[in-house]
């Protein structure tokens, strides 16, 4: 079934997390011929985890890049051999189904892979063996390679090994060498058979479906010996004694080997590198999942997203140039983001991406389990600060209320939880860990910014860490490439946000008539970053430009 991923931007907050988790419950409730995978494009904040253990939903896909990867393959079970199988098996097995590889798995784990050279050396060189010996080998395996008829069997041991002679010498030359627990290979001569099986020869293989005499039976069960006895000549024997070998002994231990989130990109250069044309595809443990080959990567793969809470590129995921974008699902500005195909795109000027799933969810019939309820209603608490912030319109309070009814939760009660985590901040955080969990940027022509958020109930405790902070914005703003970063701590007890800025200080006190105090900004009835803060800063670069 095609997959199709709902994804958030980059430094998922909670209504990114929440909104893709809802929008593919929607979108799987509609569309039965497809499967639509929430997931995520980094890590989780203390919100959003507690959000989800809270419903008890598994955490969406960590998608470190749209670009094509191994797992959007359509990977067929892979055809293997255990390690003790015989190359014989493996020589029929590539023939039947038209392979050139085939890998050599014990316990689950790829351990080697036998290819036609391989069997090529098997069959010309015999691996350099002079004289030809019999590996350990089971006595019913060398039975079925030779396709010979058991004309009695005495063997106590039922594994065969040992030197293999053909019956070409002079047969006082050939008993010199013969020695206890040896093959043979002879034809119709029942004194060499009768003395080789004196000498103690084990297995006899008889070719050209010679005669065997009552007395060369009989001392063959005094001997405890074998005899087997084959339709083609002692040279045909030989080979296929050769091919009786289990693979180990044949096999290339070196293979290159992917994992399912590699890149095709990668994945190419490797397979179109390599000896074999191929790489085998592992999990985690090593396990073979599947085999690449140059046919395979001849397609034209995508994986195919829906883009929620973000429509610019610079805060979608990394490769989404490489995606097919089929839906985008927002409610922030237009930004620069462009398709080559036409997509359906819904933006609508509320306070959270979830206020519009769930309008989609309610519009459509959609009934939502009470768990997506709660997820949804999260969404939209944390991305307007319980109705606080301006950007907050009566459908987003008009939504929560419907989803708190469907959760059966105190949609008060729920909402101080949930923001009560979002502003709790860990003891001895680094500091360009906490700016780096909700950092969006944006580009207007020639000129970029950033702006952080981070939410707080004490403003007290950050301005002791000030200095910490005035040295992360300096770092990310090198990391990032942008003109200038800003940072908004915002107390929406307070109802405020003081701001820090690594770049033109001028730009917040021309946009918002304020002065800079201890080397920060306080900036009253400022929370919303999308509608009170970054419109005022974009118009000010606008201005400076003219």
């Amino acid at each position: 079934m095609e997959k199709v991923y709902v994804v958030g931007h980059k430094n998922p907050d909670t209504d990114s997390v929440c909104s893709a988790i809802g929008y593919a419950y929607y979108k799987n409730e509609l569309e039965k011929s497809k499967t639509f995978i929430p997931a995520r494009a980094g890590e989780l904040t203390n919100e959003s985890l507690f959000v989800l253990n809270y419903f008890k939903i598994k955490p969406p896909i960590h998608l470190e890049t749209l670009e094509p990867t191994v797992e959007d393959l359509e990977l067929k079970d892979p055809i293997f051999v255990s390690s003790d199988t015989p190359v014989y098996d493996v020589a029929i097995l590539m023939e039947s189904k038209g392979i050139k590889n085939v890998p050599v798995v014990s316990k689950s784990r790829m351990i080697g892979v036998v290819t036609e050279s391989n069997l090529a050396r098997v069959y010309v060189r015999r691996l350099k063996i002079e004289p030809l010996v019999i590996h350990p080998v089971s006595f019913d395996q060398l039975v079925r390679v030779l396709k010979a008829e058991v004309v009695c069997d005495y063997l106590k041991e039922k594994i065969v090994a040992g030197k293999v002679h053909i019956a070409v010498d002079a047969l006082h030359v050939l008993l010199g060498k013969v020695e206890i627990g040896d093959v043979v290979i002879v034809g119709d001569n029942e004194p060499a058979q009768i003395a080789l099986l004196e000498k103690g020869a084990k297995l006899m293989i008889i070719v050209n479906n010679a005669p065997i005499s009552n007395r060369v039976l009989e001392i063959a069960k005094e001997k405890n010996a074998a005899v087997l006895r084959v339709g083609f000549d002692a040279f045909g024997a030989s080979k296929l004694i050769n091919l009786s070998l289990p693979v180990t002994l044949v096999m290339s231990k070196k293979f290159p080997t992917v994992t399912k989130k590699d890149t095709l990109e990668d994945v190419k250069e490797i397979v179109f590198t390599s000896k074999l044309r191929a790489a085998f595809v592992e999990d985690e443990k090593g396990k073979l999942l599947g085999v690449i080959t140059r046919t395979d990567l001849m397609k034209d793969i995508k994986k195919k997203v829906i883009l929620v809470d973000h429509n610019e590129i610079t805060q979608a995921p990394d490769g989404v140039e490489k995606a097919e974008i089929l839906e985008i699902i927002d409610h922030h500005r237009l930004g620069g983001l462009s398709t080559l195909n036409p997509v359906f795109f819904y933006n609508e000027p509320v306070g959270s991406t979830s206020t519009i799933v769930s309008e989609f969810a309610l519009r459509d019939d959609v009934k939502l389990e009470r768990e997506i309820a709660g997820i949804l209603l999260a969404g939209i608490v944390s991305d307007t600060l319980f109705f606080k912030l301006s950007t907050t319109t009566p459908k987003d309070k008009s939504m929560a209320q419907f989803l708190a009814k469907v959760a059966k939760l105190d949609l008060e009660k729920f909402a101080k939880r949930v923001l009560k985590e979002g502003m709790r901040i860990p003891e001895n955080v680094d500091p360009v860990s906490l700016l780096k969990r909700d950092v969006k940027i944006y580009e207007m022509e020639d000129e970029s910014f950033a702006v952080s958020q981070v939410m707080t109930s004490d403003f007290s405790s950050l301005l002791k860490e000030k200095e910490k902070f005035s040295n992360a914005l300096k770092s990310l703003r090198g990391e990032l490439g942008v003109n200038h970063f800003f940072v908004l701590f915002t107390n929406p007890i307070e109802e405020a946000s003081l701001v820090m800025v690594e770049g033109d200080q001028k730009i917040v006190e021309k946009a918002f008539d304020v002065e800079k105090k201890d080397g920060m900004f306080l900036l009253k009835n400022v929370m919303s970053r999308k509608k009170d803060f970054v419109p005022r800063i974009g118009e000010i670069l606008r201005r400076e430009r003219r």
